[in-house]
């Protein structure tokens, strides 16, 4: 994984060239060393009694390797293999894109129209809101799947179209102008599939089955837009089982969790494949057999903002450079499968990599993979391998507790110690920090990889959070807050929100204050700043009447922005 120590790396580089300028370059390595240094690459998934991955590379129009590592199904001993089934999460949009540009092809529409043409049970934001501008993640449309999360809808939960369109209506703003900004958004491509069953009388899954995988022989490819059909072949997919306090740890496959969704929406997701069948679909983007080398093209154009300003973002693609090679790819998470398909045209390489673990990173295995392939060193700043865990004193790892702040934005970020590790709090979630170095820290699986804390001595610590795709940004830690009982009593209460449904309880419990919700315990809210709480990365903001009385809080959740709840 890439870590927080390129100069090492860039000292190691800077020797290897000047030996490679004195010494002949070495021979073209042979498909059984590629073969063989691939699966040191997987060698982790590499297990009877772990989840993994399907893998292949598509070379010249052709599958030069594919292989699978670990279990489709612990329960069955059930091996992966080149068919197996997996959700593809995100990297279906790709799908999606195209379906939308085969219906303008066809006549039927045309990126630039509003969507409230198809679509009219949206609210009217006095702003128009394009499909370009779905397919982008440029509409400022609030994601569907945090709205669901926020109302109350669990991932086990089951939930249908009608649920989330009835959620999208009560909307009653927009995270920022359309156009004006680019924030990733699931409820853009939920849209998007809305939009080609209105226009063309078929469910998405039926036309991208009769348009796109009948006709590129794509046999075990499909939307899942009904959770409770079996199969053929699918992987069933894990995270990661915790373990009680004071219980001994899990051995064997009982260290995992079985963890799939039952909601059914399409178009953001929802795709299930195989390795090969993703190999026919790589290929249509050289030789066309669904659209054209136009239609083609176009869904590869990166996007614009509004003002002019260029985004990575493609439509359902994203376009990016390593050392002078143009990549396009899209990596996908849903439950705990990963996924991740990597395509350098320029050379005809592609590498796909399906996984059914959650703390897996399909986006890594895929680009050192590449790598490998294409006789390129790994890049500058980046690892071979993940970095093992050191051991660390409690009290040095500890220091670092406290809620950050990046001075740019101004976005949050909680770090907490829990039961002898620390937790990042992000996107909603809690993620464990692996200690791999002094005040260096990895994360396996989810959005950020790792992070760097210094102390500059005068002023704040500062923490350096780099993502699972490479950018890094720093966060400053925030002075610490720590109401009183009689702060906390005014914050308790019961909050409306009309957006989601939902009604929120807050109330003051042993000095802190706590969230209550009927399936679980009541969950504590960490203090950021006055009239700033967290809570497994949402961030609570509480508003003051002219008298000073907190009269509403509103809630942000990186891909939604002040959702208003009003106290009762």
């Amino acid at each position: 994984m890439p870590a927080l120590r390129p100069l090492a790396v860039a000292l190691a580089l800077t020797v290897t060239s000047a030996a490679a300028a004195a010494t002949p370059a070495p021979a073209e390595p042979t498909s059984t060393e590629l073969e063989a240094a691939t699966d040191r690459i997987f060698a982790q998934w590499n297990h009877l009694d772990t989840p993994g991955c399907g893998m292949a590379v598509f070379r010249d129009g052709a599958v030069a390797f594919h292989k699978g590592y670990g279990q489709a199904n612990l329960e069955l001993g059930v091996p992966i293999g080149a068919d197996t089934v997996f959700d593809i999460g995100s990297t279906s949009k790709q799908f999606t894109a195209a379906a939308v540009l085969l219906l303008e092809r066809d006549g039927k529409l045309s990126l630039d129209d509003d969507v409230r043409k198809y679509v009219p049970e949206l609210p009217d934001y006095g702003q128009t809101i394009t499909l370009r501008h779905l397919l982008q993640h440029t509409s400022g449309l609030r994601d569907y799947l945090v709205l669901q999360l926020l109302s109350g809808i669990a991932y086990d939960d089951y939930s249908t179209d009608r649920q989330t369109l009835d959620l999208l209506s009560r909307q009653k703003s927009l995270n920022f102008a359309p156009g004006s900004d680019y924030v990733y958004s699931n409820t853009g491509y939920f849209l998007a599939a809305e939009v080609v069953k209105r226009v063309s009388g078929k469910p998405l899954a039926q036309f991208a089955r009769e348009r796109i995988f009948e006709p590129l022989g794509m046999r075990n490819t499909r939307y899942r837009d009904d959770h409770t059909l079996p199969v053929r072949g699918r992987a069933s997919a894990y995270s990661k089982a915790e373990t009680a306090p004071g219980q001994p740890p899990r051995s064997g496959i009982e260290r995992y969790r079985i963890d799939v969704s039952n909601w059914d929406q399409v178009g953001d997701g929802s795709v299930l494949t195989t390795v090969a069948d993703l190999q026919r679909w790589d290929e249509n983007f050289y030789r066309p057999v669904v659209g054209d080398a136009a239609l083609l093209a176009r869904l590869q154009q990166p996007g614009k903002l509004a003002n002019g300003e260029p985004i990575d973002y493609a439509l359902g693609l994203m376009i990016g450079e390593q050392r002078g090679l143009k990549t396009v790819q899209h990596g996908g998470a849903w439950g705990g499968y990963r996924a991740q398909l990597l395509r350098y045209p320029q050379r005809h390489l592609s590498v796909a990599a399906l996984c059914n673990m959650a703390t897996a990173d399909p986006e890594t295995l895929a680009q050192r993979t590449a790598e490998l392939w294409l006789g390129l060193p790994p890049e500058p700043g980046a690892q071979a391998a993940q970095r093992a865990t050191v051991a660390m004193p409690a009290a040095a790892m500890q220091r670092w507790a406290g809620s950050y702040r990046n001075p740019k934005t101004g976005s949050l970020r909680r770090i907490a110690w829990n039961d002898g590790e620390l937790e990042l709090h992000a996107f909603g979630d809690r993620f464990a920090m692996r200690p791999v170095g002094k005040d260096e820290f990895e994360v396996d699986g989810g959005p950020i990889q790792a992070l760097g804390f210094r102390d500059p001595g005068r002023g704040r610590p500062r923490v350096l959070i780099q993502s699972a795709g490479g950018e890094r940004v720093e966060f400053e830690a925030l002075p610490e807050f720590k109401p009183d009982a009689a702060a906390l009593a005014a914050y308790a209460g019961d909050y409306r929100c009309e957006e989601l449904g939902r009604d929120y309880r807050l109330s003051a419990i042993d000095g802190a204050l706590h969230l209550h919700d009927a399936r679980i315990a009541p969950e504590r809210l960490d203090p950021l700043e006055r009239d700033t709480f967290t809570q497994d990365g949402v961030t609570f903001r509480f508003k003051r009447d002219a008298a000073g009385a907190i009269d509403s809080v509103s809630l942000d959740v990186g891909r939604v922005r002040d959702l208003r709840c009003q106290r009762r």
